[in-house]
C-alpha cells in the first residue's frame, strides 16, 4: 500500500515527502550539492526538504523538477469531479468546450 496514503497528519505526509526525496536524488547518484545547482536552489533548502519536508511549494517544484518529476504533481489536488449535471454543463461552458 502506499505509504503516503496511511500518512494521518501532515508531519507525517512530511516525513514521507521527505524520505521520498532523499530517496529520488540518490537513485540518480547525485549529490545535494549537484541536485542544488539542476534544480537552481541552495543546498540548505534541498538538505531541509530532504530532512523535513517542511519549505516552500515553489521550491518543492523546483527540486521536482530538477529530478525529472514534475509529472508527479498531476496527482497532487486532482480536478474534483462533478456530482450533478448541472454542474457538469457550468464547467463545459466555462472551458469553452464543445
Amino acid at each position: 500500500m502506499n505509504d503516503l496514503l496511511l500518512a494521518l497528519t501532515p508531519a507525517d505526509v512530511e516525513a514521507t515527502l521527505a524520505r521520498r526525496l532523499r530517496a529520488a536524488r540518490k537513485a540518480k547518484g547525485w549529490t545535494q550539492a549537484e541536485l542544488a545547482t539542476r534544480s537552481g536552489l541552495s543546498i540548505a533548502t534541498v538538505a531541509r526538504l530532504e530532512q523535513s519536508g517542511q519549505g516552500q511549494v515553489s521550491s518543492l517544484v523546483r527540486l521536482c523538477a530538477g529530478l525529472g518529476r514534475l509529472d508527479d504533481f498531476d496527482a497532487v489536488l486532482k480536478a474534483v469531479a462533478p456530482t450533478t449535471l448541472d454542474e457538469l454543463r457550468r464547467r463545459h461552458r466555462h472551458t469553452g468546450a464543445h
